[in-house]
């Protein structure tokens, strides 16, 4: 079947998808009843066919409306099952109004993903999810059939939320691996905060497994967590579709399938005033012939009144006309739960026993205003209880809450459920209420930190403006929502409380709250204001006061003063050890270690470092969450003690997940990939810095993907892939922008080695770095980062005529020498700009003697190449080949693709002319352009290893082998996990056919 041809040419696609939506029973539980929505009329229906309140009931059987108009639709959504069956995944968004059938559709293909054998998980989302963190997601996973996915839960106060959606994606994972599955969420508009985050990381990240999502919402003018994230998954290449109204051919086909009988004009009219909205379209035929305004005579449909307006609250109205006041009642009351419900909750919102309300909620179930939705009930369609809900009068919506709080409390629902049902009540000013509110923040907080900063902020309209809690609450509502990415929010609400007559205690918990929030989201400009501004209003004495100091000696060192950094750092240490603040100890000694770094003091950076470590292990809790082992590890990296480093990145990363801190990850992959890259492990540093950009992104702190970007642009320059560099370095530049902040000068020098490799002139690619290294301090900073700079740096001032800056950069590499002189690549570095500048010999091989002792192989194989050109000027050829060969060696163990054809490039005018091996080409294709990395994950993952197992047996994280599996994926032509599979076993039998293996 073509992708072009008409779905007519298929019927018995349609026939297939479409089995429920005829005349076939749709067997729902309630009781000992199956029901479901259904108009009389029906071919084939059974004599002693009962009406109830406009549900047609067969003996113990109702039927589905027609689905109809939707052909294209459910055609795409059949290729897409076959896909899923034969192991690829994906996205399909259904969108529309309400009614519209978003929902039918979801259900035709639930029943025909059974059909072929596949697990289906059916969920829906409701309004009351968006208070409660996984909410959505629990209830789909724990729907899934067969039975297999574990309960997930986010009750921990401690979870970080990255390592609780990575824990679903490893249970879905081994799930899939049983059985491809169909995953289908109603109404996936309303889902919660961190649903919506899981939705953005598995939805992608499962492609590959035999997984397909089947998403349905319904637009709104209204930014939500889960339309952002929809937006989001189309934008990444989930197929979306409209459903448009249905054509009048297609709503005369719905009135005729629906009535068992031709509709003549009169009813095609009334009809067609429903818009072609399908719910509504059933909602008006069922009424009209409850309410006799409808006959069937002689196979022909015939409207005979007009009390009926085309309006769903009329339908409604009529609807409940006739019911007993204690199921309209039941109705009323249920509709404030906004989810499914238990007989006990709704016999506790009405004051009676749940025996005594069975005969009505039967009532209703007939009625088809209710239905079956496991052990509990639910409204037969969210627009029921939209409109029960909407013609509620405030004060009795308000009772209802208020009770509704009990209620559920008493049933044991979440704290956020209750605290929901608080606010909505208008009831959040007394003690206990507070109470509630209080463990409700702090149940969602670490998950879903805009959700209970909305949650907050709610209270607040509740609470009286001189309420002693209220500083506190604003303060946790701006740290929250700086957290979640809402900047501007938490400035304008900080900046608004701290003008309402606060004492200098609250005023300086405020600021500190403000100060901590822009912290973590990379604004350090801010954070210095705030930071500053507490300082000031703090007493001497107060833990606040070494707390403030701590941040802004962080913030201090993020805007370049190193001194002012230090200082702070060393007060906030002492403070801390004083008043027992020891997360401000830690991170004052941890702020005096980055200080000491930043002007190449290293081995005094490792003692502060180690001196942290230490002191977080003896006092634990809130120390050890300033995860002092990151800076650990950047010291060491940076005296070149790569194995340690690179054991405490591992041990940081597995503390984080157990800790709760998120935050810390887009640094974690950042200096590991610095690690990696100066190691010469390019594959690898760039798998781990495009999994740290992706973190930074999901927790919407672009801030803190920067450096991260930067760092990709300058591996994509060594791995010739000029397009990746010139992409990474706009991003970067658009953070930047938005940020407005000045541009980093390791943005500058990454942009001026863009440019060169692009083919501008060196005066050209390096004036803005002569202008942003003027000051000696900039230059000092940017060196001790990227000591190998300094080589070509010099290089390029002295081609530019910048005689200044070369001299300067000369003479920086030294001072950082004499600083350091143990460690080999600052030594090494050194002498190498010295020969360089100076044209010196022995400079040179000084440099590359002294660089083999370190683990930074491109800068090693760097010194090779220009020692080599000297050797050549003085005539000693055959040391120049070896030279520049054993450079090309080092560079293509690296996979530097642009650095390797250099080098051979250089042989080549040496004389040279034997076959060299060539590097991977980024771009390549086939088994040949895979790396040693890809190969490694792509055979864990053929031997039927989830992504989880393979990052443990690698000692990587599972967002670093998403991202060789991606990149493997591209180069190898496939697009799921059983493709992959297949072509290695294909691989190995020709390889081994090739060497005559059995």
């Amino acid at each position: 079947m073509s992708v072009g041809e008409s779905p007519a040419h298929y019927p018995h696609v349609v026939a297939a998808m479409t089995t429920r939506a005829g005349t076939q029973p749709v067997p729902e539980m309630i009781g000992n009843r199956m029901i479901g929505p259904v108009g009389e009329g029906y071919p084939g229906l059974r004599a002693g066919t009962v009406r109830r309140h406009g549900a047609l009931v067969t003996g113990h059987r109702l039927f589905a409306p027609p689905l109809v108009g939707r052909a294209d639709v459910l055609l795409d959504l059949h290729r897409a099952l076959i896909e899923t069956a034969s192991g690829a995944g994906g996205c399909i968004v259904v969108q529309g109004s309400a009614g519209i059938g978003k929902s039918r559709l979801l259900d035709a293909a639930a029943v025909e993903a059974r059909a072929l054998g596949m697990a289906v998980a059916v969920g829906r989302a409701t309004a009351l999810d968006r208070a409660a963190p996984l909410s959505t997601m629990r209830s789909l996973l724990q729907n899934a059939q067969p039975p297999g996915l574990d309960l997930i839960t986010a009750s921990d106060r401690g979870v970080n939320p990255l390592w609780l959606v990575d824990q679903i994606a490893e249970q879905i994972e081994q799930y899939v691996r049983r059985q491809p599955m169909l995953v289908c969420l109603d109404d996936a508009h309303l889902c919660d905060e961190l649903t919506s985050l899981a939705l953005r990381i598995l939805v992608p990240e499962l492609a590959s497994s035999p997984l397909t999502w089947l998403l349905s919402r319904r637009p709104a003018a209204v930014r939500t967590f889960g339309q952002d994230a929809i937006d989001w998954l189309i934008g990444e290449g989930a197929r979306a579709h409209d459903l448009e109204p249905l054509s009048k051919e297609a709503v005369t086909d719905f009135c005729a399938s629906m009535l068992g009988a031709a509709p003549d004009d009169s009813v095609v009219t009334m009809a067609e005033r429903g818009d072609g909205n399908p719910f509504l379209l059933e909602q008006l035929l069922s009424t009209l012939r409850d309410t006799g305004q409808l006959t069937v005579t002689n196979g022909v449909a015939t409207l005979v009144g007009t009390e009926l307006t085309a309006d769903f609250l009329s339908a409604v109205d009529l609807r409940l006309r006739d019911l007993p006041e204690l199921t309209r009642r039941i109705l009323d009351a249920s509709s404030v739960l906004g989810r499914p419900f238990t007989v006990h909750e709704v016999a506790g919102l009405v004051g009676r026993s749940a025996i005594e309300l069975l005969p009505a909620i039967d009532e209703a179930v007939s009625a088809a205003l209710l239905e079956a939705d496991g052990t509990e009930l639910r409204f037969r369609h969210d627009l029921i209880r939209e409109a029960l809900y909407g013609q509620l009068s405030e004060p009795v919506r308000r009772v209802l809450h208020r009770e509704a709080a009990t209620v559920v409390q008493r049933e044991g629902r979440s704290a956020v459920e209750v605290a929901e049902h608080l606010v909505r009540g208008g009831h959040a000013g007394d003690g206990q209420a507070l109470l509630v509110l209080r463990q409700a923040v702090a149940q969602i907080a670490p998950t879903a930190p805009n959700t209970a900063a909305d949650l907050i902020l709610r209270m607040l309209d509740l609470i009286n403006q001189h309420d002693l809690s209220r500083p506190q609450l604003v303060a946790e509502a701006v740290r929250l929502l700086a957290l979640g990415g809402r900047i501007s929010e938490a400035i304008a609400l900080g900046e608004a409380t701290l003008h309402t007559g606060l004492d200098s205690a609250q005023e300086a918990a405020l600021l500190l709250g403000l100060a901590e929030a822009l912290h973590v989201t990379g604004h350090s400009g801010d954070v210095v204001n705030y930071a500053s501004r507490g300082i000031g209003r703090a007493r001497p004495g107060d833990p606040v006061r070494a707390e403030l100091l701590s941040v802004q000696a962080y913030a201090l060192l993020d805007t370049g003063d190193i001194a002012g950094g230090d200082n702070a750092g060393t007060e906030a240490a002492a403070l801390g050890a004083a008043t027992g603040a020891y997360g401000a100890l830690v991170c004052g000694t941890s702020a005096r270690s980055i200080a000491a770094r930043m002007v190449g003091n290293l081995r005094a950076a490792v003692g502060y470092a180690r001196d942290a470590v230490r002191i977080a292990e003896q006092v634990g809790g809130e120390a050890r969450r300033r995860h002092p082992r990151l800076w650990l590890a950047a010291a060491l990296t940076a005296v070149d003690e790569f194995t340690e480093a690179e054991a405490l990145f591992t041990h940081d990363q597995r503390e984080s997940d157990s800790l709760g801190t998120a935050w810390t990850q887009p640094r974690w992959y950042y200096h590991r990939a610095t690690m990696l890259a100066l190691s010469g492990r390019l594959d690898d540093a760039v798998a781990e810095a495009e999994a740290g950009a992706r973190v930074a992104e999901q927790l919407a702190a672009p801030a803190l993907s920067l450096p991260l970007l930067t760092l990709l642009a300058s591996l994509s320059i060594h791995r010739d892939d000029l397009a990746g560099a010139r992409d990474r370095l706009g991003r970067a530049h658009e953070i930047v922008a938005a940020g407005d902040v000045p541009v980093p000068a390791d943005l500058t020098w990454t942009v001026a080695q863009f440019q060169i490799s692009c083919g501008e002139s060196a005066s050209t690619a390096i004036a803005p770095i002569v202008a942003a290294l003027t000051d000696d301090q900039v230059l000092l900073r940017m060196l001790a980062r990227r000591p190998c700079a300094a080589p070509q740096l010099a290089r390029l001032a002295r081609a530019a005529g910048a005689d200044s800056l070369a001299a300067a950069t000369v003479e920086t590499a030294r001072q950082l020498a004499r600083r350091n002189p143990d460690i080999p690549s600052l030594v090494g570095t050194a002498e190498h700009a010295a020969g360089i500048i100076h044209d010196d010999l022995g400079a040179l091989r000084r440099a590359v003697h002294t660089l083999e002792q370190s683990p930074r192989v491109m800068s090693r194989a760097a010194a090779m190449e220009d020692l080599a050109a000297h050797e050549d000027v003085n005539v000693r050829r055959d040391d120049a080949v070896r030279l520049v060969e054993q450079a090309l060696a080092i560079y293509l163990s690296c996979n530097a693709v642009r650095d390797a054809a250099r080098a051979q490039k250089i042989l080549r005018e040496l004389g040279v002319r034997r076959r060299q091996r060539q590097a991977n080409a980024t771009s390549g294709q086939g088994w040949g352009s895979l790396t040693a990395s890809e190969l490694r994950v792509v055979r864990l993952v053929a031997e039927g290893l989830t992504n989880r197992q393979v990052a443990a047996q690698l000692f990587v994280s599972p967002h670093t082998v998403d991202s060789h599996l991606r990149h493997s994926f591209s180069k190898l032509g496939v697009t799921s996990r059983v493709e992959l599979t297949r072509q290695v076993l294909l691989h190995d039998r020709a390889a081994g056919a090739t060497t005559g293996d059995d």
